[in-house]
């Protein structure tokens, strides 16, 4: 019934953008839906909710989740790091998650937004997690959508393409790249009647956009070390993390090993298995995106409660 209710709700959402810099030669794009008023009336108070992307389909990825979030009185604010969709693409960046993790920080300073629930998919996850314990008093919890504690921003499959690289920048991009785009997205779905040509297309605009400075951003994402490895690190986030694991289709998703990694490490961590899904859970569940972050940021509200009811003087 509340999956209903938000589908009605959120057809109503409306999408804005902001360009933010970050540095004189770097600007990230954010994508926001809040709430209408009456919308922010019925909730119970304003938690924000920021959603980190991975390296195609950027901010479009969370077009289903942001305007259910919104019906239910959530802003939600979709951040592309460097490199990512719209965002800035310097062929010099530093690419390193730490540095995505403090450039999305100052983005959060810009906005305003502090003690928020952020969500993060593919390399963004590993964002998320970062940013927690870098800047701990922006985030109250974290959601993982089918990733993991990685120390790199490239994936393997990325990895691949850079093979291709000399190949694309030769015979042009754009048909090879839709095409590497939309397998990318079938093999890691349950269901991929999802990935329609309009779909496909969507993801793969902001690289074939400007090819060559997609190259020369994922050579560059390629190459990039962090300072600090995340696993060492991991003891240090005290705000809850939960994991959502597409159950229907393992391909492209965190592996079992990276989930025994958390939760060893976390002091309150949790998975949940979603029915239905692959490693897109927003893209395929977002109702069930929607209805994971509602429920968490309600167990942290009677958290909080009881917490003040224990240090009520009786």
């Amino acid at each position: 019934m509340i999956t209903l209710l938000l589908l009605a709700l959120a057809a109503d959402s409306v999408f804005a953008q902001r360009r933010i810099a970050v540095t004189p030669r770097e600007t990230l794009t954010v994508t926001i839906a809040r709430p209408s008023a009456a919308e922010s009336a019925s909730a119970p108070a304003v938690r924000p909710i920021i959603l980190l992307p991975g390296i195609i389909g950027a901010s479009f990825g969370y077009r289903q989740v942001m305007p259910l979030l919104a019906a239910a009185g959530y802003p939600a604010y979709a951040i592309e790091p460097l490199g990512v969709g719209t965002s800035s693409h310097p062929a010099d960046g530093d690419y390193a998650l730490d540095a995505q993790a403090d450039r999305v920080g100052a983005v959060l300073d810009s906005l305003g937004v502090g003690q928020a629930i952020v969500v993060g998919s593919n390399f963004g996850a590993a964002v998320a997690l970062r940013l927690a314990y870098r800047r701990p008093e922006c985030v109250v919890a974290v959601m993982l959508l089918d990733g993991g504690p990685v120390d790199r921003s490239y994936t393997e499959g990325m990895s691949a393409a850079m093979k291709l690289a000399p190949l694309l920048r030769f015979f042009g991009a754009n048909g090879i790249v839709k095409k590497k785009v939309r397998n990318a997205l079938v093999d890691a779905s349950a269901d991929p009647s999802w990935v329609t040509p309009e779909v496909s297309d969507a993801y793969a605009r902001p690289i074939v956009a400007d090819i060559g400075a997609s190259i020369h951003v994922m050579q560059a994402m390629q190459h990039a070390h962090v300072g600090e490895p995340l696993r060492d690190n991991l003891w240090r986030i005290a705000q809850p993390v939960r994991l959502l694991i597409g159950a229907s289709n393992r391909h492209g998703g965190i592996g079992a090993d990276e989930v025994a990694l958390l939760a060893s490490r976390l002091t309150d961590f949790r998975a949940d298995s979603i029915a239905g899904s692959g490693a897109y859970l927003h893209e395929e569940r977002p109702d069930a995106v929607a209805a994971a972050l509602i429920d968490l940021d309600y167990s942290l509200r009677a958290s909080a409660k009881a917490a003040r009811v224990a240090q009520t003087p009786r």
